[in-house]
């Protein structure tokens, strides 16, 4: 009972703090804060290097923005990147770069993402709103212990970058007080970022979490994670076991044996992941062995930017548009909207300018509008613009491929297409019956795939049958690659052309 009050009062003055971005989320003009957050975004960097280039002390509104300033992609900040990397100031930004942040590589080789105090305070506030209303919609959190994702610290294979590499955790996008407070409810081992054993790394993790009843939030990037975590109590249960203190090994250990995970923590109310298509095999699974839960799925965020949060109040994600200056690409039209002015049920590119020194940058995220409330856009995220694949002209992107196997109304716990050579596998862990030549049916209903087929330059289609270890040896493939654990994506096209070598399985 008196720890229950000591985490009830902790989350109290953390929400007293939140509440203010909360207010002024719902009680502000969505184009007014827009016009206002580019502005001082320029006023503030119109002295560094870029916007001196651009002049930003020229800019007086939107359209002086978008008539002078390029839209941007990574690869052109790369030379002030490296800039950036060998100390120079004032280069993206006025204020001071104090660390870069490593993204997923989910497309490509791992990228150096430039972050500032202002940066951090545009993540905060979306941060600060969503868990305002988390804990609004679910008081019984405040009388518990949270599990926030923390993975192993990534090497960089540039030694000599002088600013700082990476996050430690996710407490890390707050400010000093509330990051002490946050740790005061958190159940992660204090050692653990720093583990380079990934066996010992798992180990510590899950007898933090098995050890503390009174767990009632988890919050995690890729749902997989979670699932990474049962499977190693699983296959390690006497182990675990061991490490657990005595009193509560013995309340949980015939529920690890029967597997029964909902019972280990019965006052567990949330589980927050990433939800989109990619993922969505992997959130059922979850609430099969959670039904007691609920599974909120996060908003869009990207290592550069936060774009939206669930609201609990209304269905949806809505766009933090307190957070940074967002564009928007129609992909029917082409034409460039601003954040007041989409439209429902249409699909957008997101462009972003932040205070961290990426201007008019294109993420590749395409969004669909779901709702508009109060001027205020929901958002849900359909897919990468960027992630295509083209041996011969076939021009399969990542929509295309989920629309295609959502068509064939089957049960799959994983898929993913890849190139090789002169055709396509589908690598797919599912017990149903499937038809290479059924599903290239579906593929050729792209008329550039059909091209390439007609043509001989494509060869059909072949299937690569997985076992249920698939997901374990992605993860690992892409943690060698360079990847952050918690933060590992299954999708489902990749450019790669080996994963017959990676994965364990058979050609059907």
């Amino acid at each position: 009972m008196i720890e229950r009050i000591y985490l009830y009062l902790i989350h109290t003055i953390l929400l007293y703090f939140y509440k203010k971005a909360y207010k002024l989320h719902v009680k502000s003009n969505v184009e007014q804060i827009q016009n206002n957050k580019l502005l001082e975004i320029l006023e503030k960097n119109k002295n560094s290097f870029y916007g001196k280039k651009y002049k930003f002390d020229k800019i007086k509104n939107i359209d002086d923005f978008q008539k002078n300033i390029p839209f941007t992609i990574y690869e052109n900040y790369i030379p002030y990147i490296d800039r950036i990397k060998n100390g120079e100031k004032n280069v993206l930004t006025s204020e001071k770069i104090t660390m870069f942040e490593l993204t997923s590589g989910s497309s490509s080789a791992s990228k150096l993402i430039p972050y500032t105090d202002g940066l951090k305070k545009e993540f905060q506030n979306g941060i600060k709103t969503w868990l305002y209303l988390l804990y609004t919609k679910y008081p019984k959190l405040k009388y518990g212990r949270s599990y926030w994702s923390i993975t192993p610290v990534t090497e960089t294979e540039n030694k000599k970058i002088i600013i700082p590499v990476g996050f430690e955790e996710d407490s890390e996008y707050f400010g000093k007080f509330e990051k002490y407070l946050m740790e005061l409810l958190f159940v992660n081992p204090k050692d653990v970022k720093k583990e380079k054993n990934i066996d010992v790394f798992y180990l510590k993790t899950v007898t933090e979490i098995l050890n503390c009843k009174n767990l009632r939030l988890i919050s995690i990037w890729s749902p997989s994670f979670l699932i990474l975590l049962l499977d190693y109590i699983e296959s390690n249960k006497e182990k675990v076991l061991e490490k657990v203190n005595p009193k509560r090994r013995k309340e949980i250990q015939n529920y690890i044996y029967s597997k029964e995970y909902f019972k280990i923590w019965k006052h567990l109310k949330i589980i927050s992941c990433w939800g989109d298509n990619n993922s969505s095999k992997y959130l059922e699974k979850i609430q099969k062995l959670f039904p007691k839960t609920v599974i909120q799925e996060k908003g869009l965020l990207a290592t550069e930017c936060f774009v939206s949060f669930p609201d609990t109040t209304f269905y949806g994600n809505c766009l933090s548009y307190h957070s940074h200056f967002f564009e928007f690409i129609n992909m029917e039209d082409n034409k460039i909207y601003t954040a007041s002015n989409l439209k429902q049920n249409s699909r957008y590119e997101v462009v972003v300018t932040t205070s961290g020194g990426f201007y008019r940058y294109k993420l590749g995220d395409i969004v669909e509008v779901t709702h508009i409330q109060n001027s205020l856009p929901y958002i849900k995220f359909i897919g990468r613009k960027g992630l295509v694949s083209d041996l011969f002209g076939e021009k399969l992107n990542e929509i295309f491929l989920r629309d295609v196997m959502k068509s064939l109304n089957i049960d799959f716990l994983f898929c993913m297409f890849a190139p090789k050579t002169d055709h396509y596998v589908l690598y797919i862990l599912t017990e149903d019956n499937l038809l290479a030549d059924e599903i290239d049916k579906k593929l050729r209903t792209n008329f550039h795939y059909d091209y390439c087929r007609k043509l001989g330059q494509l060869k059909m289609l072949k299937i690569f049958k997985l076992t249920e270890n698939c997901e374990k040896e992605y993860i690992n493939y892409c943690q060698k690659k360079g990847q952050k654990l918690g933060n590992i994506k299954i999708k489902i096209l990749s450019k790669e052309n080996e994963w017959d070598k990676i994965f364990t399985g058979f050609y059907k």
